[in-house]
């Protein structure tokens, strides 16, 4: 099945048409003819042949209800989509979970960057939610395709702790949302009652901004053109980020291990013993703080030293 003109290809899978279409038509004036239709290709004796003519009979019906309309809209609204991809794949999702886009790379093609896309069959039923959520998934994957953005699927040092990872990345993920909703919204794309939604969801992801939560929350919603790297950075240590100094509970710069205990003052430090951190950590400054362990580890390092 093909997309919209100038679009990528669309396939769809033939299980999701079948039960696509049997929602969208279910109370229509148009289900009796359907359903007399259908009916006869039940009298075709060869399995093979019954099949074939299953797939083809949704697939018509699926584009005479318009069913397609929300996918292919969405596709054509986001250029670097229709330029850097050479097709669509929709497939069925098994719940509301697994439902979603993502870009998927065949590195031995010139051109292999396929859009995959999972959707529920009763995401078609209603057309306007349907495009609403394909327009936050497709920005995702502008994005993805962006060499300004420069996506990367790796968050970096969270190979052996599960449980952080599982924290900076629901982390990333709402900082992105974020951004994505407010392009949208100033794109006309989206309506403004969502940003609402977006802020309950970062002040509960950042609890440690406090007053400060909808002024930086405001940075990231009206970002023009953010990076991975900067939501990387600020999922990572969002109160040093935010110049708020670390916070109890954060992991140290340097040992990387989470502490509620911080030394206070770190930018009176001695400056030897700030140059001896900067040695083993050349991008430290003392904003970003270090944990008491780990200050006293270079004071007593420098006490050696001076001996």
């Amino acid at each position: 099945m093909s997309g919209a003109t100038g679009g990528p290809p669309v396939e769809y899978e033939p299980r999701l048409l079948e039960e696509a279409v049997l929602l969208a038509v279910s109370g229509l004036d148009e289900e009796r003819e359907f359903r007399a239709h259908r009916d006869r290709l039940y009298e075709i004796d060869d399995p093979d042949e019954q099949e074939r003519r299953f797939r083809t009979f949704h697939a018509v019906w699926f584009e005479r209800l318009g069913l397609e309309r929300p996918i292919c809209r969405a596709l054509l609204e986001e250029p670097l989509i229709v330029a850097e991809t050479r097709a669509c794949i929709v497939a069925l999702a098994v719940s509301k979970k697994a439902e979603g886009a993502d870009l998927f790379v065949a590195p031995s093609e010139v051109n292999g960057r396929t859009v995959g896309i999972r959707l529920r069959p009763e995401r078609f039923t209603d057309s306007e939610r349907l495009l609403q959520f394909l327009r936050r998934e497709l920005l995702h994957i502008a994005d993805m395709l962006d060499p300004r953005f420069r996506y990367s699927r790796d968050l970096p040092g969270l190979e052996n702790d599960a449980a952080y990872a599982r924290l900076i990345r629901e982390r990333y993920r709402v900082l992105w949302d974020t951004c994505v909703d407010g392009r949208l919204v100033r794109r006309g794309l989206a309506r403004a009652e969502i940003r609402g939604t977006r802020l309950a969801e970062f002040a509960h992801a950042f609890p440690m901004l406090g007053e400060r939560t909808d002024e930086i929350f405001t940075r990231f919603f009206e970002a023009p053109s953010p990076t991975h790297a900067e939501l990387v950075a600020f999922a990572s240590t969002p109160s040093r980020s935010a110049g708020l100094g670390p916070h109890p509970g954060e992991r140290c710069p340097l040992c990387r291990l989470p502490t509620h205990v911080f030394e206070p003052e770190p930018d009176r430090l001695p400056l030897e013993l700030r140059d001896r951190i900067r040695d083993d950590f050349p991008e430290w400054e003392p904003n970003d703080g270090l944990c008491r362990h780990c200050a006293d580890l270079y004071r007593s390092r420098l006490a050696e030293i001076i001996r």
